[in-house]
């Protein structure tokens, strides 16, 4: 099985401040820069469970990009280095909330002329951020016309549901799966036009939708240390599962699964021992 993965690799700095945050003060707080991006998140945890699997993003001519993509082992880089953008940084605020403040830098200019041909791939996976943002949408675009025309499966995950628009549906009508939460299917109501829907929905589980049916799991009872990177982490998961011919209650189970091991540790990447 191989997997094309385009979306971004960032670099996530988390911060869990001791107090609550007070304006113009002075709030100790613990402070981590790890790898993040929601497609590189993905690509690491596929990686993880043993896919070949191949990232495509832009990134910045910087310490941060580079030191971004050597923490992805195991994930193949097609990478195009701008001259002039920064490496995507995400600040996530960890105080009870989760409150992510976003700089897609060199990301949002991913263009079609970044896409690598897909011989030898099997399924593409996309990660919504590149439809969603106006700069990078051709790219998203190409990349899923490119995938048709070349006989492979694909996924959309939405990312964000306030930025969800008609257009962002349009774009995904045909795709085989589409990865939403709760909230972006929601906010985009009826999707018609694609093979199945997987929807999160946090500590209530997943449900899988199709033309044959409905098929709910619910999720495994964990101590929640970071929410963040966990639907990437059940994209993977249950990409993983129904690529090698799992059937959708059990593709469920696996992203759950793969859900629950990422809220367990700090960061959106997998852990060093991971329980398959």
């Amino acid at each position: 099985m191989r997997v094309v993965v385009v979306g971004d690799l960032a670099v996530d700095v988390l911060v869990t401040p001791s107090a609550p945050a007070v304006p113009g003060a002075d709030v100790p707080a613990r402070i981590r820069t790890v790898g993040g991006g929601a497609g590189a998140n993905t690509a690491a945890w596929l990686a993880h469970l043993g896919a070949e699997v191949t990232l495509v993003a832009r990134v910045g001519d910087d310490a941060a990009g580079r030191g971004a993509a050597a923490e992805l082992p195991g994930v193949e880089l097609a990478l195009t280095v701008d001259p002039d953008e920064p490496t995507a940084t995400v600040v996530v605020l960890l105080d009870g909330d989760r409150t992510m403040l976003s700089d897609r830098g060199a990301a949002a200019h991913l263009s079609p002329a970044d896409l690598p041909p897909l011989d030898g791939a099997d399924h593409l996976h996309l990660s919504g951020y590149v439809l969603l943002d106006p700069s990078s949408r051709a790219a998203g675009l190409a990349a899923l016309a490119a995938a048709r025309a070349a006989g492979l499966s694909t996924s959309v995950d939405p990312q964000s549901a306030p930025a969800l628009t008609p257009e962002f549906a349009d774009g995904v009508r045909g795709v085989d799966l589409l990865l939403p939460n709760a909230d972006e299917l929601a906010a985009l109501g009826h999707v018609p036009g694609v093979g199945a829907v997987a929807a999160t929905d946090g500590a209530r589980g997943a449900t899988w939708t199709d033309a044959q049916g409905t098929w709910n799991v619910p999720s495994p009872v964990v101590e929640v240390r970071d929410p963040t990177g966990a639907g990437d982490a059940f994209n993977a998961g249950l990409l993983h599962a129904w690529l090698g011919g799992a059937a959708p209650e059990d593709a469920l189970r696996a992203g759950c699964a793969a859900g629950a091991a990422a809220v367990r540790t700090r960061g959106a990447r997998p852990p060093r021992r991971f329980a398959r």
